[in-house]
């Protein structure tokens, strides 16, 4: 499998859609409307031209700028190294845009993410960000917690 990772652009648009986590929040159009607007990077993974899936570099973040957001891997290609190549494509972008470091909010009971990310080097800062009602739901299987950890990964060491 070779996955390169790119902008989502105008043509990936009815595929994602169908594709979503969370059709009913119309996050693809939400997406994309704020990438063209210069508020985020929309990413998505492929496969030669098969999405496997998608995530957002957020600048717009009060108190995690930049915020790498809504990773959504499709289940069919999970475990086959997409989530990473989103999180080192977007953590690139935002080193070319200046940045030192990328944060992520999870839940700590997320337990797919939670190995990945603290394999891709990211460090938890102690802090914790309180949600009601969560965008995209983060643990499928159990309980979900009420409150994200906050992770940092520095962009300048090397």
């Amino acid at each position: 499998m070779a996955i390169i990772v790119r902008r989502v652009e105008e043509a990936d648009l009815e595929y994602l859609r169908a594709n979503q986590a969370r059709p009913d929040l119309n996050l693809v159009d939400e997406h994309y409307e704020a990438q063209e607007k210069g508020d985020l990077i929309f990413a998505v993974a492929l496969d030669d031209d098969t999405p496997l899936g998608t995530t957002i570099l957020d600048f717009s973040s009060e108190d995690l700028e930049p915020e790498l957001r809504n990773m959504w891997v499709y289940p069919q290609a999970r475990r086959k190294g997409a989530g990473r190549a989103l999180s080192e494509w977007l953590e690139e972008e935002a080193r070319k845009a200046g940045y030192e470091a990328v944060y992520l909010a999870v839940d700590p009971n997320n337990e797919k993410a939670v190995p990945l990310y603290v394999s891709l080097e990211y460090h938890p800062t102690g802090e914790h960000l309180f949600v009601e009602d969560p965008e995209v739901v983060q643990v499928e299987d159990g309980e979900a917690s009420t409150h994200y950890a906050i992770y940092m990964k520095s962009l300048t060491a090397r």
